[in-house]
């Protein structure tokens, strides 16, 4: 049977997930939220909202 990380690295590539190098640091989510609503600009092609209950999410780019 395979090791737990092995599957994990496994599943992460089935899921496309990226997992940072060591020893970077983890910021707090309400610093993560900030940056990326940031991003909102006349210029920019996308926005990035605040997600409605019914989406499921904390925020939506579209």
């Amino acid at each position: 049977m395979a090791r737990p990380a092995v599957r994990r690295r496994l599943w992460d590539r089935v899921t496309g997930t990226a997992r940072p190098d060591g020893g970077v640091v983890r910021l707090p989510a309400r610093e993560v939220k900030a940056a990326l609503l940031a991003l909102n600009g006349p210029d920019a092609p996308f926005r990035v909202r605040n997600a409605l209950p019914a989406e499921k999410a904390d925020l939506v780019a579209e």
